[in-house]
């Protein structure tokens, strides 16, 4: 059975390239009128979709660490809002349960923002694709940390399965749902981020969306990962978490383009021209990860 548990996860990175080199070879004679993306429009994409892929990673990781000491707060601990730290003082029955609270908070603030996304479904606006990746942060830090929590037993979630006497089937049940969600959520934002091109001709066959999902989605969180890492504070092996959400969630996205069939477009402004607003929000929370989190803020 805890051979089973460890082999689960990755399944995340197994399925998409698989599913993706059946597509690959399914489609790759396809043919039909394509409109083929300037290098400036390619590059303008990039640049706005990976700096709001890292401010909305930045955003979720906050409120996680945000609900982890309000947690302890609620039960009278003392605790420290700071990069990653998730130690407390005194002690409470229920301060294992508390470890679980920052995964569960991201987890229902994903939802709220995959909802708000499909109420703005048509909106050209940037803010939309801002939106779109707080979901899939939210979605993408949490799911993960309930797939791996029994077979971690020291981590936040780990901790909270245990308070919870979580056993190893069930464990294993809660595994498998969960990589079947993520595995979900790639297909889903295939098809919420080929809405957003500029026409119909752009994405009409695979190898066109899947040009746009590898600009959108896998360039764009390549050189997004580049804009989160100085918001890390030392030690830099804390680096490794947005690289591993990166990893487990950004492959379905593309591997699904293949097979998603899209009917309409809104063209987004993304596509057009660079916003300064979210480079200027980026800025600003830098500052404030790095200025106010980094001496770390007592609850």
């Amino acid at each position: 059975m805890k051979a089973i548990s460890h082999f689960l996860p990755f399944l995340l990175l197994l399925i998409p390239i698989v599913w993706g080199l059946y597509g690959f070879f399914k489609t790759r004679n396809a043919s039909g009128k394509v409109l083929p993306a300037g290098r400036r429009s390619a590059a303008i994409l990039v640049i706005n979709s990976a700096v709001l892929y890292a401010l909305a990673f930045n955003i979720i990781f906050f409120i996680q660490e945000l609900f982890l000491a309000l947690g302890k707060r609620w039960l009278g601990l003392k605790a420290t809002l700071y990069h990653n730290n998730h130690n407390w003082e005194g002690n409470h029955p229920m301060e294992s349960l508390a470890q679980g609270y920052g995964a569960a908070a991201i987890f229902v603030a994903g939802l709220i923002f995959l909802f708000v996304a499909n109420r703005i479904k048509r909106s050209a606006h940037w803010s939309h694709l801002f939106i779109l990746w707080l979901a899939f942060q939210g979605l993408a830090q949490s799911i993960p940390q309930f797939i791996t929590a029994k077979v971690a037993a020291d981590t936040d979630t780990g901790q909270a399965f245990t308070y919870l006497g979580i056993g190893e089937g069930l464990g294993i049940v809660i595994s498998i749902t969960g990589i079947i969600a993520m595995l979900y959520l790639g297909i889903l934002f295939s098809k919420y981020l080929l809405r957003l091109s500029p026409s119909i001709d752009q994405v009409s066959i695979a190898s066109a969306r899947s040009g746009y999902l590898f600009r959108i989605a896998v360039l764009a969180s390549l050189v997004g990962l580049v804009l989160i890492i100085p918001f890390r504070i030392m030690p830099w092996d804390r680096a490794i978490a947005p690289v591993m959400v990166t990893l487990i969630s950004i492959p379905m996205v593309f591997a699904h383009g293949w097979h998603v069939s899209i009917t309409e477009t809104i063209n987004s402004r993304i596509n057009n021209r660079i916003f300064i607003l979210p480079v200027v929000l980026l800025l600003i929370l830098l500052l404030i990860f790095q200025l106010i989190l980094a001496k770390g803020v007592p609850f």
